[in-house]
């Protein structure tokens, strides 16, 4: 599948499940491919695609805004039984992945299982993501660092990666069906972000020095000049009150927002910064390795 059509697919999947409403605003081309890490024209390929199917339209001097409904066509039908039936699990202590494995496997029936693995360029990063992968799909997962990714391509038939390295991954196993997920923050933090003043004072914090160079490695990919960025980790407590004293801007995850609150000076504009891998994503994946159990296998009534 084309980078362009798993990013569509993704986009999607975001209005479907009304993450992304009528009249919410899309970041500017600029802004999305270089926060995924992917060319410009592929993403503007995706804004074009989708407003020629009424999905989105672009407005002069003011942006690119969803147009469709959250749920449209036969789709709308489902809700109403999907709900009941997450809602009788919920009575039954019964957690919301256990059902979607159920449904999948009914959808599919016995079918060959793909060896799935999922790969990202640093350990904190991959342990994250991929046991948000294996826990919500019910599947078992490869985790692979991206430096050990060619040694391990005989043992994999589908690889995963955030949109961040999928160009790469897809350059190194060039016969692997490779599935970019778009592990994003809302759209708003990702037009805040790129909306820091130039000369801001800018604290970075992460739980991570992995995390530190990822995050650094995003603000700096959505086109944001950021000459005066300092960064800090939580096992750097000195670093990092200095850091956080003489910032404008504070960016950090949620959950390192929690642990550094008393510490950010009241003026400081603060952004909540995480990168999360949504359903629509994880339904992307999922389809395909359902298409894959379908396909015939490479000798007739087996299965590699």
């Amino acid at each position: 599948m084309p980078i362009a059509e798993q990013i569509a697919v993704q986009l999607r999947g975001l209005i479907r499940t009304g993450r992304l409403r009528s009249g919410d605003r899309l970041p500017p081309v600029r802004v999305l491919a270089g926060f995924l890490r992917v060319n410009r024209n592929t993403v503007a390929k995706v804004y074009v695609a989708l407003e020629q199917a009424g999905v989105l339209s672009t407005t002069p001097g003011r942006g690119t805004f969803v147009t469709a409904s959250a749920v449209s066509g036969s789709a709308g039908v489902l809700l109403p039984l999907v709900d009941r039936l997450l809602q009788q699990a919920r009575d039954e202590g019964i957690p919301a992945g256990d059902v979607a494995a159920l449904v999948s496997r009914r959808a599919g029936g016995a079918r060959r299982h793909p060896r799935v693995g999922f790969v990202e360029c640093n350990s904190s990063d991959l342990a994250y993501f991929s046991r948000q992968v294996a826990d919500r799909l019910r599947i078992v997962l490869t985790p692979v660092l991206l430096g050990d990714l060619q040694a391990t391509l005989d043992d994999l038939d589908i690889i995963a990666t955030t949109m961040f390295h999928v160009e790469d991954v897809r350059k190194m196993a060039p016969h692997h069906e490779v599935v970019g997920l778009m592990a994003l923050p809302e759209f708003a933090t990702l037009d805040a972000v790129a909306g820091i003043a130039p000369d801001a004072r800018v604290a970075l914090v992460c739980a991570t020095e992995e995390g530190v160079r990822s995050k650094a490695q995003s603000i700096r990919a959505v086109g944001l000049k950021c000459p005066r960025l300092a960064t800090a980790t939580l096992r750097q407590p000195d670093r990092m009150e200095t850091v956080l004293k003489s910032s404008d801007v504070v960016v950090a995850s949620p959950k390192v927002l929690e642990r550094i609150g008393e510490h950010i000076p009241s003026g400081a504009r603060v952004i909540a910064f995480a990168s999360v891998l949504g359903d629509e994503a994880l339904q992307l994946l999922d389809e395909r390795i359902r298409s894959w159990r379908n396909a015939p296998s490479i000798v007739e009534g087996t299965a590699p």
